[in-house]
């Protein structure tokens, strides 16, 4: 096909204003095989400079097309870039009969916009729960790790205090219930969040990296609601104000860190709600009672959102030290901060989380929006 340098330049800025760094290594990923920051171009560049190397590299190599065709695909709300990407490699509108090896998690499902409309054997199959996608095994797969190395362990003296994760290049978020008491006793200068704390698989244990905190440890935070102490935590319900978060800042920029030949990034806040019909899937990292990181998965999770819109309850399983847990879809879009399960001690119903889209509101209300990374 051979793109000319102005069409990289024009190519270049379309993607750059349709996918963000992690969207970014996914795709390469799943559309090459290979991992973006090891075999096509060194860390540290602005997105836009990156893409320009990556479509270099990409056209030395004779593989553009694998790699334009799986943007076109997946970004089809995205016309614009669509048409310049059919008008700049037309191979992509070929179809290709393999497309490899898909996972289809069963529980509430809707078949995805991009899946074919006809089968082998038609009559055979069907999609019995409308909210599960089929998902893109080595993407699915490829986001888990991106994700996986932005959680951590709060702790005290090597002592778990709950969960937190990257949010910036050296911001954490989690839930101010979490790091409360010791705010309190002045005690913040004590708190670590430990990174990469995972269990092998050869049974091995993964200490990983302890990382303290700035000597301005807490950037801002906002209280649980008084209800929330009580047996009946929705009466009165939390306000817009009580988002019960805390926003930690390092000693040093853990998201700017090398990890595995790529940058171990932080998960963006997003400024709107997800969508989240009821029964849909939830997914919860988390390091519950202080152990080594683990992935909580309820195919049939959502209850609902209160009605003030300001927590959201579902049946994914947490335990003491899942507080300040980021909560996922199923395609890895961040929705909630877990921090609350049901006060009943026999027979539980719910857990509890509160919408991401509202603490990335108050965040940025207080001041510091400068925190949070893109």
């Amino acid at each position: 096909m051979g793109l000319s340098g102005q069409d990289v330049e024009q190519l270049s800025r379309s993607l750059a204003g349709a996918l963000n760094f992690n969207d970014l290594e996914s795709y390469v990923h799943a559309s090459t095989g290979d991992r973006l920051f090891v075999e096509y171009v060194g860390p540290g560049k602005p997105l836009r400079p990156t893409i320009v190397d990556l479509l270099n590299v990409l056209e030395e190599r004779g593989t553009t097309a694998p790699f334009l065709r799986y943007v076109h695909v997946r970004r089809g709300g995205k016309p614009a870039l669509q048409a310049l990407i059919a008008q700049l490699c037309p191979e992509v509108l070929i179809a290709v009969p393999d497309r490899g090896v898909e996972l289809s998690a069963q529980t509430n499902g809707k078949p995805q916009p991009d899946a074919p409309t006809t089968a082998l054997a038609p009559g055979f199959q069907r999609n019995v729960r409308p909210h599960l996608p089929n998902l893109d095994v080595r993407v699915w797969s490829e986001k888990l790790i991106q994700i996986e190395r932005r959680v951590c362990r709060v702790e005290q003296g090597g002592n778990a205090l709950g969960t937190g994760f990257l949010v910036g290049p050296d911001a954490v978020l989690t839930n101010w219930h979490v790091v409360e008491a010791a705010k309190a006793a002045g005690k913040l200068g004590e708190l670590g969040c430990r990174f990469d704390y995972l269990k092998l698989p050869n049974g091995a244990q993964q200490a990983g990296n302890l990382v303290p905190l700035h000597a301005d440890g807490c950037l801002t935070w906002g209280l649980y609601a008084p209800a929330e102490t009580t047996k009946t935590p929705e009466d009165p319900p939390p306000t817009a104000e009580e988002l019960d978060y805390a926003l930690l800042r390092l000693a040093t920029p853990a998201g700017d860190q090398a990890v595995n030949g790529a940058k171990r990034g932080w998960i963006v806040l997003p400024p709107a709600p997800q969508p989240l019909p009821k029964d849909a899937p939830l997914l919860i990292l988390q390091h519950p009672k202080g152990a080594p990181m683990k992935l909580a998965m309820d195919t049939q999770a959502i209850i609902g959102r209160n009605p003030k819109g300001t927590r959201i309850r579902y049946t994914t399983n947490t335990d003491n030290g899942s507080s300040g847990s980021p909560c996922f879809t199923m395609d890895w879009d961040i929705v909630a901060l877990h921090h609350y399960g049901d006060p009943a001690w026999q027979d539980p119903k719910f857990n509890q989380g509160v919408p991401i889209e509202l603490i990335r509101g108050r965040i940025e209300a207080k001041g510091f929006g400068n925190s949070l990374g893109n």
